[in-house]
């Protein structure tokens, strides 16, 4: 029995000897390298502005007029933003009628002008109050060309208002909706 006891383990030895071979060896190593994809998000805590009725020739504004939304970059990345307005469209006929958006932010006949200023802001606009028009082309919200600022970080905030200049004259009686798009690009 001693005899059988040693033979087997003279057996498990030898198995054991070119597996210590095998497990004594060097390491094969994968280095896995990524980036992570930039997520680009931002969001406004107000997303309306109810105005009613208004009259001809008028200038309105948020209230609070500089304060009155809250925009947040919710994404991974820095970003630059920009803003673009539309025309306002009947909202019963939207090709029946509209208002222009002004390119310049002044009114006339069916024509408006819409403006915002970011808080604190109060070395741009054609008056150096901080307001900027709108366009309907794409222009800069923040950073802008030769301010003060960078890119927004996530988590950041700007605060802003609007400012809307009524046609000096339109038809009476017809809801009109416009929209503003407020985008963001990785920085």
């Amino acid at each position: 029995m001693k005899v059988g006891i040693a033979a087997s383990l003279a057996a498990l030895i030898l198995a054991l000897v070119p597996c210590l071979a095998v497990l004594a060896g060097e390491d094969g190593v994968i280095t896995i390298t990524m980036t992570g994809a930039n997520e680009i998000s931002v969001s406004l805590d107000k997303t309306e502005w109810l105005l009613g009725e208004v009259s001809a020739d008028t200038s309105l504004l948020t209230d609070p007029p500089v304060e009155w939304c809250t925009m947040t970059v919710n994404g991974n990345c820095n970003v630059d933003t920009y803003i673009v307005g539309e025309n306002a469209r009947w909202v019963d006929n939207p090709a029946g009628y509209e208002w222009e958006l002004s390119s310049d932010g002044s009114n006339g006949e069916d024509l408006y002008g819409l403006w915002f200023r970011v808080s604190g802001d109060t070395a741009r606009g054609p008056q150096c109050d901080g307001y900027m028009f709108i366009e309907a082309e794409q222009g800069e919200f923040w950073p802008y060309s030769a301010g003060p600022g960078s890119s927004l970080a996530p988590g950041e905030q700007k605060q802003f208002g609007l400012k809307l200049v009524t046609p000096s004259y339109f038809h009476g009686g017809r809801q009109v909706q416009a929209r503003i798009i407020i985008s963001a690009v990785a920085a």
